[in-house]
């Protein structure tokens, strides 16, 4: 599952590109996640990653009806989650990992190229 871990790809395309690829490899490991260890995580992320691309990507990924259907698809992922058993400290944490991959693919990319990557891999992943 790619969802939202980094593009190694992309560093690979990164480090062959740059003269100091030593460095921006590891600035962009530094900006990678952990896969999901268990379902609840993966739930966890999913959720996360649907809200963040709902209010963050809507323009790039259909507008109003798709920010609609990634909340629907949010707020089932946490419900998944929490029988799984996640807690809040869980539901942050999968924020802040799909904030900081988010974060580190647009420095790199763009803000669409982003968007693009992170609603394709949700909708791949989604149920």
């Amino acid at each position: 599952m790619n969802l939202p871990y980094c593009d190694y790809e992309l560093i690979m395309e990164t480090i062959m590109r740059l003269p100091i690829s030593l460095i921006v490899s590891l600035i962009l490991l530094a900006g990678c996640v952990q896969p999901p260890a268990s379902p609840m995580e993966k739930h966890a992320r999913l959720a996360a990653a649907a809200l963040f691309a709902g209010q963050n990507c809507a323009g790039y990924a259909g507008g109003y009806g798709a920010a609609k259907q990634m909340k629907k698809d949010a707020n089932k992922n946490i419900v998944i989650a929490r029988k799984l058993g996640a807690t809040d400290a869980v539901l942050q944490k999968a924020k802040t990992d799909v904030q900081t991959a988010f974060s580190t693919q647009s420095a790199f990319t763009s803000h669409q190229e982003a968007c693009n990557a992170l609603v394709g891999s949700l909708a791949w992943h989604s149920d």
